[in-house]
């Protein structure tokens, strides 16, 4: 599809018909659909261009390249690219556009140079040869695929690869290449090399593809994929190629969310695939978001990523898996909302506002890419479990990742000589559980019936006293020593029997008894000096709300404690509380009383 829509794109704006397109996923197939119908007969008349350019890398034999074709030269764009990286990097993404910046690289970079590392550039190129020997009746090869792929019916009854070749022969009595060798990434689930049946058997023998399908699926996977090389182990890099599926949006807004995608926010590539696949649908949110504001479109636009691994062999890359990454359908702005809403450019150069809920959104993408930044080979763990979240669509993924990460951070704030861990804010995870959708459209209730609720609000404060913010804690003022001292495993525990209503109510107690007789001891303690605890106190009240949470069978047990950790260890600030702190970790008690 992405091929014919750049092969219908520039036949229609070289015979004058330019008009918008659009790309829809209707199930059973991929659809364009033109603004209004073309005039095939116009196309015939077409000269040739190229499709897509020869790629050339510092090894790749040129010889039958003619002189004035214009070469795609991946030494040249990656030295671009790593400038670009590198400024963006010294100046933090943080800089205003200058003139002494470097300018942008070109955005199909990284896919010209998967085609030289994994030596499939003369495959390719032989690809554009074939379209090179056919340039005397190119406009009749671009019309005669347009008029068969427009037929439906050709397509459901036979092959439209081989209609095309039989008119194409009689309109012209020239035959059109019938195979090409094979490239890995253009069609990795059919053409994997020596796979295992030729390895069992006598031969080995090069595999081969119809040469249309390739050349069409080149144009596509050329200019719109991304890929990227990641780092799974030391001095061992793998590829990962992705292609985004369009659900109902424009051509022009499917270009220009990618390109600012792949030119000026790409996802990192440092150690581990799962760090890779989160940062990738976390910065396309931020564009999407960004295009959602413009358009104001309620319809999905887009799908999935769907991608392919290769992983390094020595001296050849062989395909590793063939997987697809969810979207995260949380992140979204109503309609109404995005009327008045002006569309933000490149995070470096966003000019105009947001509307308050889309700023919202993107005050939470950027935390928890700063989360994801901050994870390390150390880490993998971690990173698989969030990924897991990010790219599905339920909310009890996230759980298993809040529970393992809970755990990380209090290792890293009981380290006097680690950094700070970075922590989802009460506002962000708001703005993120909201927009989660019911598992059951019959049960009616709503997400905030839990975290409105008061009891809950305190006893996930008293959770976040006794963990986040106990011991040693970094304020502004620098580091302070509270009164008390920091609960550790408390996450693992109460994770560990949310399923069993009974044992989280006893564990929940616990802590909570544990909790009431510190604070005891600490008033006490604090009163002979003619100081007071600034401490959340809890109540019976709050337990006994809990408890109604708990058995309320629309909710359950274990929404209603992970929810619980989930808010006992984000960064609770000032604002995040009715009652008025001595500080950014203090929390004053003023209207419950001691048990």
């Amino acid at each position: 599809m992405l091929g014919l829509v750049c092969l219908a794109e520039y036949a229609l704006g070289a015979t004058g018909q330019k008009q918008g397109m659009q790309l829809i996923d209707e199930g059973t197939c991929y659809y364009i659909q033109f603004n209004k119908p073309m005039d095939l007969s116009k196309i015939e008349s077409v000269p040739y261009f190229d499709l897509f350019p020869t790629v050339v890398g510092a090894k790749t034999k040129t010889e039958k390249i003619p002189e004035e074709v214009h070469q795609f030269s991946t030494v040249e764009n990656s030295q671009a690219r790593s400038l670009y990286k590198n400024w963006r990097i010294e100046t933090k993404g943080k800089e205003k556009w200058r003139e002494d910046a470097p300018e942008p690289p070109d955005s199909r970079t990284q896919n010209g140079t998967i085609l030289t590392s994994m030596r499939h550039d003369r495959n390719h190129n032989g690809l554009w040869e074939e379209a090179w020997n056919l340039r005397e009746y190119f406009g009749v090869l671009v019309s005669t695929i347009l008029e068969v792929f427009s037929d439906r019916n050709i397509l459901v009854r036979s092959s439209p690869t081989d209609k095309i070749a039989k008119s194409f022969k009689q309109k012209t009595n020239t035959k059109l290449p019938t195979q090409a060798s094979a490239v890995k990434i253009y069609m990795p689930s059919s053409i994997q090399g020596v796979n295992r049946i030729l390895a069992d058997g006598i031969g080995s023998s090069s595999r081969k593809d119809k040469w249309l399908n390739l050349w069409l699926i080149a144009k596509g996977l050329f200019n719109f994929a991304l890929s990227e090389r990641v780092k799974v182990a030391d001095n061992t890099f793998d590829w990962r190629v992705v292609l985004l599926e369009p659900k109902d949006i424009s051509l022009s807004n499917y270009r220009s969310v990618l390109n600012d995608l792949r030119k000026l926010n790409p996802p990192g590539s440092g150690y581990g695939i799962a760090r890779f696949d989160a940062e990738l649908v976390l910065k396309f949110s931020q564009e999407m978001l960004n295009l959602s504001c413009q358009t104001g479109r309620k319809s999905k636009l887009v799908n999935n990523f769907r991608g392919s691994h290769f992983g390094y062999k020595g001296q050849v890359y062989g395909l590793k898996d063939v997987f697809s990454l969810g979207l995260p359908d949380w992140i979204k702005v109503s309609p109404e909302e995005t009327k008045k809403a002006m569309r933000p450019r490149a995070v470096d150069r966003r000019k105009g506002t947001l509307i308050k809920t889309a700023i919202a959104f993107h005050k939470i993408l950027e935390e928890h890419l700063k989360i994801v930044r901050s994870l390390n080979e150390n880490q993998t763990e971690i990173l698989a479990a969030y990924r897991d979240f990010i790219t599905g669509k339920e909310l009890e993924l996230f759980f298993p990742f809040q529970v393992r990460y809970a755990e990380y951070a209090i290792k890293q704030l009981a380290d006097p000589q680690a950094k700070n861990p970075y922590l989802l804010t009460l506002e962000g995870l708001n703005t993120m559980v909201r927009n989660f959708k019911n598992k059951s459209e019959e049960q009616d209730w709503s997400i905030d019936e839990i975290i409105e609720n008061s009891g809950f609000l305190r006893i996930a404060r008293a959770i976040n006293q006794a963990t986040v913010y106990a011991g040693k804690v970094q304020t502004k003022d620098g580091v302070k020593e509270l009164d008390w001292q920091r609960n550790y495993g408390l996450a693992q525990r109460l994770s560990s029997h949310a399923d069993s209503e009974k044992d989280f109510i006893r564990e929940l107690t616990n802590f909570l008894i544990s909790y009431e007789n510190e604070n005891v001891r600490l008033t006490e303690q604090l009163q002979k000096d003619g100081k007071k605890l600034y401490r959340v106190w809890t109540t019976k009240e709050d337990l006994d709300q809990i408890l109604t949470l708990i058995k309320d069978k629309r909710f359950g047990c274990s929404l209603v404690a992970n929810m619980l950790i989930a808010y006992g260890y984000a960064k609770w600030s000032k604002k995040s509380s009715d009652e008025k702190p001595e500080d950014e970790f203090e929390l004053t008690n003023k209207t419950s009383t001691k048990k």
